[in-house]
């Protein structure tokens, strides 16, 4: 995760397709990349955009103008901006309890206890978080709608509330924030910390000026992919979400499920909007942790 020796001692190899140096094995990783790229990843975003500018009519951006209603025969409650807007709202909302409580499980997951017992019970809290990725986001969100009615025998009903769909949306993100910060902070260096804490730094200044530096480019990346995860989350979302506060996932869905080019083409240019916004965070991220890598 850290590159803890000099520049000019870090040997990378070079990849060689012509040539006296030219490897089967590079000209067999290109080949395979560059169809994967092409048939599964390139092809299909290609077709959609490209269909979401035909219409009925010809070609032209009545998809994007049916964008602000609410389909043919009325097929949604609300229209797709409203959607979008809301998928905004709770995406940030997730992304903020997901990176708190990721970014906590990972500092504590990242310690090398001494205790046998200490060390199950953090391999085990590991373990735990990372649930969600194992049971799929359609068992977290059917698991939300049948145990939060009446919860633990009391006369309330939560499946109605509008935090539930950031909670849910923030379980399912969660693994990967800890994912992404965890090799990070397991990296750090263990004399760093002993070499702060004889000049006399206490736990929380250590945390603070060692740990934080190291670990916030990761933590800019993790924030980064939750939201994004969040954005498209459409398994635990599909269960939780109300008729009147759809996601853009949800829309889409709803969009597809009913007859008509109109509710077809609308679709397709919503999912080219939900693919530019995600594409557009992925790519901020990474233009600021590869800025504050630069600057470390």
């Amino acid at each position: 995760a850290l590159q803890l020796g000099r520049p000019e001692r870090v040997a990378h190899r070079r990849l060689a397709l012509r040539g006296p140096e030219r490897s089967v094995g590079d000209l067999l990783a290109v080949g395979v990349t560059a169809v994967v790229v092409v048939v599964l990843l390139a092809l299909p975003l290609v077709t959609v955009l490209v269909r979401s500018f035909r219409t009925p009519t010809g070609w032209g951006l009545g998809n994007y103008v049916n964008l602000g209603t609410t389909g043919g025969s009325n097929a949604l409650s609300v229209t797709v901006w409203e959607a979008g807007l809301n998928s905004l709202r709770i995406a940030v909302d997730a992304t903020v309890m997901a990176v708190v409580v990721g970014g906590l499980v990972a500092l504590v997951v990242s310690r090398r206890p001494r205790g046998r017992g200490t060390r199950r019970a953090v391999r085990a809290l590991d373990a735990v978080f990372m649930l969600p990725l194992g049971v799929s986001a359609v068992t977290v969100g059917f698991g939300f709608l049948i145990a939060l009615d009446r919860p633990l025998g009391l006369d309330v009903d939560l499946r109605t509330h509008p935090l539930l769909i950031p909670v849910a949306q923030a379980v399912v993100a969660t693994p990967l924030v800890v994912r992404t910060v965890l090799p990070v902070l397991r990296a750090i260096d263990h004399r760093l910390h002993e070499a702060a804490a004889v000049l006399g730094a206490s736990p929380g200044r250590v945390l603070r000026l060692v740990d934080w530096p190291i670990a916030a480019r990761s933590l800019g990346l993790a924030v980064g992919l939750a939201f994004a995860v969040s954005l498209g989350e459409f398994g635990a979302t599909s269960f939780l979400a109300r008729p009147d506060r759809p996601t853009l996932p949800v829309v889409i869905f709803r969009l597809i499920g009913r007859p008509g080019a109109e509710n077809l083409g609308m679709a397709l240019a919503a999912s080219v909007l939900l693919a530019l916004v995600t594409a557009s965070v992925m790519a901020l991220t990474e233009r600021l942790r590869a800025g504050a890598a630069g600057e470390f």
